[in-house]
């Protein structure tokens, strides 16, 4: 940037440096001569107020008005474009934050809209010497620049690139408008743009790469003059293919009028194609505006970037033609906007038709339009035709040339020769809400004002004022329902709401309310739930009495009873039982209680208003249709009564519901076969009678087989079968067992049979009670057969015998032939002929069983000939163990004098020791030593016993000359008897010392020796019953280690260094 375009800045300054103007510093904040504005929707809640409000929050509305920053707000840009020598600005376009600004020096300025002078981001691209421009236009990305020069040159440039492209194609013309695709468009290509020109021609071009793609003509209006203002719009059709809109106009020039040209495509195709559909005429479709001005500047308006247009704005001679795009599948010319007016300029009429300047330019929001004048700018509301805003230009600002707006970011720019200014937008849609509504308020007012004054409010203090004012008018209106639906909506006092209804008497209408609030209302309101709930049920049941018989009222009826009974179910965690059981009864509504009972699952209303009706049938089938988890109490509350009236109903349900405990259905049973067998007694053998028994039996039956254990279920079961005429049921059920063992009391059951003569089943209760010979007894009056199965049951030989005695007795008592007394010998394998010879009388052919006895003594002959053999063996065992016992006492021992205990390496002939056949010799103390370590406890204190013993013996009993006298251990087998032991021990044949003392004591010390000698082979059995090294003890040792763990740990010792 060159430092003479600052060449003026000192002079500018001191020109405008004035403290009138307010200063004119780069960046600064254009100061208004207004300060910031009135607010023209009125700062208090009066001033575009022509009804009343609720005055809550009214406080908190007016502080939050005071906090608010200005709707609309002029402020100057910090790009001073006055201060550029040789840069006089006559063009700008804004798109995506990026200014683009032409000169009447050929020069074209580049930046951001946060550029200042001081910055050095500003590009300064050339582009012809010393020819001015004309227009500038910039896409919606800020990447592509469109320059028009007064001469008839036009020129493309690209973002990056600061060389323009001059576009061949578009020589001679000038380009007085463009529309750019802004849901296609993107920085690396433009898409499709049109283009308008002071010819009335329309281009189509299309720019790639920062190339010129396309560019060709697809449309001439004749006779109209320029194109003022062009804009598209596309949308998919479900096809998939696009659909086009375009709107274009054209200014007034003498005779010529202002009009507005509409144009929309067909089910496919672009835009060529769209206007080829148009070259005729007779199709084409414009509008006549009013006025007479020099440029019909046509604006679209989108809320969101790459966003459809929503609506549109033409600057006409008497005002903005303004409307709303409506784009779909059904769009049509005639349809595609609605909602449009001609916004009249404030003040036009004031001043007269002849002395009034109409704008310069215009820019539309969404629900304002902005209108630029030579000194001054505007902002008109679109609904009200209110200022809103207006602002004068300083003289520092100079002659302004036109408003560009940044369709990417909704931002309005008004620029001039001298100067970039930026009108802030803040909110604009804070007080349409109160617009729509004043409007809505008014007799020409509908529906359609409320809804769109809902669609702005931005909170619902807004919102709660709009559905008031609503409800209001509905309830003046007289419609009461439309009303009570909305005041549910509103924060209105209930009461108040209540009683305006019921002063009206309104009854449908509250009940409609009451709904409407019920729902309204949040979770943790549990009171008001239920206190509404209880007075809609009111309403419900007046609203049933108020209904008449005729036809009309049936209907009516049938569709109430169907809103009542949705609302019980939708409503039931919120009634109170005890109230609405009480509405509904003071009603007289029978049905509707029990519908409400069954809901709230108190069936036990249920059923007892069943029972008492007599419908038994219907309260068992409530019974069967609910969970018996759930209704598990009422079964064996009401099963007594029920099962009386319904037996077979109740049996089934009770078999349906498997998880009853059957034992608390017996009394039910038990009552049920009282009364209707005559106290279960059947011997009158009905059939009435045996199908009682028969459904009680089944599910007796059923209820043990799925697994019942309970003693008083099988008792009872029992008793059933007892009286059940088919004895087979009983002996079954008898037969059965549970791991062995009977469930029923088996006393209890043989008390049974026998009170009811069954016999048969007492047979088998005796035998499970061991009493066999009862069972046999018993079966023999009434079937032998049954005898002989009781009779092989006993395991023992002795009792079976005696059994079988019996059935061969009562077979020859009973005058049965000797050939069956035979079969019984042979059936029971045990008897013998002798065993029942006592039974037949004295005088009795013996021809018949002659061959039985005969075999008989035969048998006996041999056994006495097998016992002589074994008499004869016995004898010559007898002879053998006598010559055993005569070798046995004279085996001996040989110890040298030189052997050694093997224990402790002594002499072994010093102490006394023991021998054993192995030849291994250990003294005594040295053994019982060593044996301690393979004792147990009870073992090691049995020695210590029988040693105190022996030494409390010797003392007793004068010493032996030497210890040889004493057996010797080692020749002491646990199975020798003491005369052989004294056979073993050396000098027992010699002479005792003892012999020659007197004769007084030879008694006392025999009886001592005995003793001692007692004790002495206890201890030998203990200690010396096998050799330490050759014995089990060995054996079992081998896991012992060699050396103790104290031992190793002594070792590790005596070997560290």
């Amino acid at each position: 940037m060159s430092a003479d375009l600052f060449a003026d800045w000192k002079k500018e300054e001191e020109t405008l440096g004035d403290p009138r103007h307010g200063g004119g510093h780069g960046g600064g904040m254009y100061e208004s001569p207004y300060g910031a504005g009135g607010d023209a929707y009125g700062g208090d809640n009066s001033s575009n107020d022509d009804f009343d409000f609720e005055s809550v929050g009214d406080d908190a509305q007016k502080k939050s008005k005071e906090e608010e920053k200005p709707m609309f707000e002029v402020r100057e840009h910090g790009l001073k474009v006055s201060r550029r020598k040789g840069f006089t600005l006559c063009c700008m376009d804004v798109g995506n934050g990026v200014l683009a600004m032409g000169s009447q020096e050929g020069m074209l300025l580049r930046c951001t809209t946060e550029a200042t002078d001081s910055s050095g981001t500003i590009e300064e691209i050339m582009i012809e010497p010393h020819v001015a421009m004309s227009n500038v236009f910039i896409d919606p990305t800020g990447a592509h620049v469109l320059i028009s020069m007064e001469n008839g040159s036009n020129f493309y440039l690209s973002t990056g690139s600061t060389r323009p492209k001059k576009i061949i194609k578009a020589q001679s013309l000038k380009f007085t408008c463009v529309a750019w695709d802004r849901q296609a468009g993107s920085p690396e290509t433009s898409e499709s743009v049109l283009i308008g020109t002071d010819s009335g021609a329309v281009f189509e071009a299309e720019f790639d790469g920062g190339k010129e793609k396309s560019f060709k003509k697809v449309y001439q209006i004749s006779n109209q003059g320029p194109i003022a203002g062009i804009g598209f719009e596309h949308w998919t059709l479900p096809s998939g293919d696009l659909r086009y809109y375009v709107m274009l106009t054209t200014s007034a020039s003498g005779k010529r009028p202002m009009r507005m040209f509409q144009f929309i495509s067909g089910s496919s195709g672009g835009l060529e194609a769209m206007f080829k559909e148009y070259t005729n005429p007779e199709r084409l479709r414009f509008q006549e505006l009013p006025g007479d001005v020099t440029t019909a500047e046509l604006r679209f308006y989108s809320k969101q970037e790459r966003e459809r247009a929503k609506c549109f704005g033409v600057l006409t001679g008497d005002g903005v033609y303004h409307g709303d795009f409506v784009f779909g599948l059904s769009s049509t010319i005639e349809n595609v906007t609605l909602n449009t007016g001609l916004l009249a300029y404030p003040g036009k009429q004031a001043t007269g038709r002849g002395s009034f300047t109409p704008p310069i330019s215009i820019a539309v929001t969404q629900y304002h339009v902005v209108l630029l004048f030579p000194r001054h700018v505007q902002v008109v509301s679109k609904l009200s035709g209110v200022v809103v805003m207006e602002e004068t230009f300083d003289s520092r600002v100079g002659t302004v040339n036109c408003i560009a707006v940044d369709e990417t970011f909704n931002t309005v720019w008004i620029y001039s020769n001298r100067r970039i200014l930026e009108l802030v937008i803040s909110d604009e849609d804070r007080n349409v809400w109160k617009l729509f509504l004043s409007k809505a308020m008014t007799g020409t007012g509908d529906d359609r004002d409320f809804e769109q004054a809902l669609s702005v409010c931005r909170n619902g203090w807004e919102r709660q004022r709009v559905l008031t004012a609503q409800a209001d008018k509905l309830f003046e209106k007289g419609e009461f329902d439309r009303a009570a639906v909305i005041y549910a909506k509103t924060t209105r006092s209930f009461e108040e709401v209540a009683l305006k209804f019921l002063e009206k008497e309104t009854r449908d209408s509250l009940l409609l309310f009451l709904l409407q609030k019920l729902k309204s209302l949040g979770v943790e309101e549990k009171t008001q739930k239920t206190v509404l709930c209880s007075w809609i049920v009111e309403l419900f049941l007046d609203k049933f009495n108020v209904l008449k018989g005729s036809a009309q009222d049936v209907d009516a009826h049938a569709n109430l009873l169907f809103e009542f009974k949705q609302f019980l179910q939708d409503q039931k965690s919120h009634l109170d039982p005890a109230t609405t059981f009480n509405l509904i009864s003071s009603h007289g509504r029978p049905d509707e209680l029990v519908f409400y009972a069954t809901l709230i699952e108190d069936y036990e209303k249920v059923i007892t208003y069943h029972v008492d009706r007599g419908e038994y049938g219907a309260a068992i089938e409530l019974l069967r249709s609910v969970e018996t988890s759930k209704i598990e109490e009422l079964w064996y509350k009401y099963s007594p009564e029920l099962i009386i009236h319904k037996p077979k109903e109740v049996y089934e349900a009770w078999l349906e519901a498997a998880t009853l405990n059957p034992t608390r259905l017996i009394p039910s049973i038990v009552r049920h076969v009282h009364q209707k067998s005559g106290g279960g007694d059947t011997t009158g053998n009905t059939t009435k009678s045996r199908s009682v028994l028969d459904m009680a039996i089944r599910f007796l039956k059923f209820a043990i087989k799925q697994g019942n254990r309970d003693p008083t279920i099988h008792n009872y079961l029992l008793f059933l079968l007892a009286k059940h005429p088919d004895e087979r049921l009983l002996i079954s059920f008898l037969r059965k067992k549970h791991n062995g063992k009977h469930l029923f009391d088996i006393a209890f059951a043989l008390r049974l049979c026998t009170q009811n003569e069954k016999n048969r089943a007492c047979i088998y209760i005796y035998s499970a009670m061991g009493l066999y010979q009862d069972a046999v007894e018993k079966a023999l009056q009434v079937d032998v057969k049954i005898a002989k199965e009781m009779a092989g049951m006993p395991e023992d030989d002795e009792t079976r015998k005696k059994l079988w005695t019996l059935i061969a007795k009562h077979t020859i008592d009973a005058g049965g032939e000797i050939k069956d007394a035979m079969n019984i010998l042979k059936e029971s394998d045990l008897l013998k002929i002798e065993d029942i010879l006592p039974f037949f009388p004295d005088f009795v052919l013996i021809n018949e069983f002659k061959k039985e006895i005969s075999e008989s003594l035969e048998v006996y002959n041999d056994r006495i000939d097998q016992l002589k053999e074994e008499m004869q063996d016995y004898t010559q065992s007898a002879e053998l163990i006598r010559a055993d016992m005569q070798q046995l006492r004279k085996r001996c021992a040989v110890v040298s004098g030189n052997q050694r205990c093997e224990l402790t390496g002594q002499n072994l002939l010093g102490k006394e020791f023991y021998v054993f056949p192995c030849s291994h010799a250990f003294h005594a103390g040295a053994l019982r030593q060593e044996m301690q370590k393979h004792h147990n406890s009870f073992q090691r204190q049995t020695v210590k016993q029988l040693i105190q013993k022996l030494t409390e013996l010797s003392t007793e009993m004068p010493a032996r000359t030497n210890f040889f006298q004493r057996p010797l251990s080692a020749f002491t087998f646990l199975n020798l008897s003491s005369s052989e032991k004294e056979v073993m021990t050396p000098g027992a044949e010699g002479g005792n010392a003892a012999t020659t003392a007197k004769a007084k004591n030879a008694a006392k010390e025999q009886s001592i020796a005995q003793e001692r000698e007692m004790v002495q082979q206890k201890l030998d059995e203990i200690i010396a019953s096998e050799c330490i090294f050759c014995g089990e003890v060995m054996i079992k040792s081998i896991h012992t280690p060699f050396i103790s763990p104290q031992d190793e740990i002594n070792e590790g010792k005596e070997w560290s260094i």
